[in-house]
């Protein structure tokens, strides 16, 4: 049960924002950013692209500047104490995405802050499917293997 747990918790979870070009159509849909756009204007301009650009760029970058960190957090506190962090910030994360509309000021980017945190939740979610292999010697190459095509898939969360 705590291998289908931590497998599921990773596709479900950890590289989502790396399912970026359905997302981004979604989005566009959705008219996220669409005020940056002129009065008058129809379909998606270069500020309103830029804007969504910018968010998936600092997310991406999050995931990278987190990596050292998260792995220290992980081999400092385990993998019980992150699953709980990082739940907990992509669960935030998604309850920003859901309310920047809503929420959302030009002073105040909810959406590229909740993409950031999710970014970084998920990145957590990551190491700590690489830390429950080594409870099973015998089969940890195995489950190794499934959290790294586990993450791989994890892309297509969004548009699904």
């Amino acid at each position: 049960l705590l291998i289908v747990v931590d497998l599921a918790s990773v596709l479900l979870f950890s590289g989502i924002v790396y399912g970026w070009a359905p997302l981004n159509d979604i989005l566009i849909h959705e008219g996220f950013y669409h005020d940056l756009c002129p009065d008058g204007f129809e379909g998606p301009c270069e500020a309103q692209r830029t804007a969504l650009n910018r968010a998936f760029t600092l997310a991406t970058t999050a995931v990278s500047l987190a990596a050292l960190p998260g792995g220290a957090f992980v081999d400092k506190c385990g993998p019980m104490i992150v699953s709980f962090v990082s739940g907990s910030l992509v669960t935030l994360g998604l309850i920003g995405i859901s309310l920047c509309k809503v929420y959302g000021t030009t002073q105040f980017d909810v959406f590229l802050v909740s993409f950031v945190i999710l970014a970084i939740g998920g990145s957590l979610t990551m190491f700590c499917g690489y830390a429950l292999p080594f409870l099973f010697p015998r089969k940890c190459t195995l489950l190794i293997e499934l959290t790294s095509c586990l993450f791989d898939a994890s892309c297509i969360i969004f548009p699904v």
